[in-house]
């Protein structure tokens, strides 16, 4: 299934399926348009078995919490791809909002193997989250705001089974991790990267580490 959305923007109404009803069959979910709404906060659990899945988050301020809104998957037991792109708002998603907090409320299923984030603003905790996940194998950041320039990575971050990381255009000037960060890594690609100046000596020290790639970047 591709490009749908289960929210009409112009009318503010959502649009849904019956209620109740489910998808089960349903594996493929792309293109899809989301915005912050309470009729849709558990929409997914009507997909099931969801195996990828391809969206564009927009309107995402939830203003009961402060604090960016992220669809709850971590129920989808079935999907090792996500990919979402955040598309900014002037109303919500800047300014104030931007400044004063990073987080995102992330659910991710634990099965989850491929992530693609596009244009997202991350704090460190929200980057903390995504380190926990135990069958990652692919990061990509694209096009990613990193709060204060900079990525802190504590013991407790490690990517125990991420193996391919791609950084493309991320503001990220300052970046640390301890040795067990990323055990099994082989793959690191940073691409128009121009605000790091060095790549971090413990690359040096992973032994998994077969290939680092650098696409316009000093």
């Amino acid at each position: 299934m591709t490009a749908c959305s289960f929210f009409d923007m112009d009318i503010d109404e959502p649009i849904l399926i019956a209620e109740h009803s489910k998808l089960e069959n349903l594996r493929d979910l792309r293109t899809l348009m989301l915005s912050y709404s309470k009729e849709i906060v558990d929409i997914f659990i009507r997909f099931p078995n969801l195996q990828s899945l391809v969206f564009d988050l927009k309107e995402s301020w939830d203003y009961s919490k402060e604090r960016y809104w992220f669809p709850k998957l971590d129920h989808l037991a079935e999907l090792d791809y996500l990919r979402a792109n955040f598309e900014s708002s002037n109303a919500n998603d800047c300014g104030a909002s931007l400044a004063t907090n990073w987080s995102w409320d992330f659910h991710f299923p634990s099965n989850l193997k491929t992530l693609v984030l596009y244009d997202f603003p991350l704090a460190s905790d929200s980057i903390s989250t995504i380190a926990r996940l135990p069958n990652l194998e692919e990061l990509f950041l694209m096009s990613t705001i990193i709060q204060g320039e900079e990525w802190n990575m504590g013991e407790e971050d490690t990517f125990v089974n991420l193996k391919y990381l791609v950084l493309e255009e991320v503001t990220l000037a300052k970046w640390e991790f301890g040795e067990e960060s990323f055990p099994v890594l082989e793959k690191l690609e940073l691409s128009r990267f121009h605000k790091l100046t060095e790549i971090p000596p413990n690359f040096g020290d992973i032994d998994s580490l077969k290939i680092i790639q650098l696409d316009e970047s000093p």
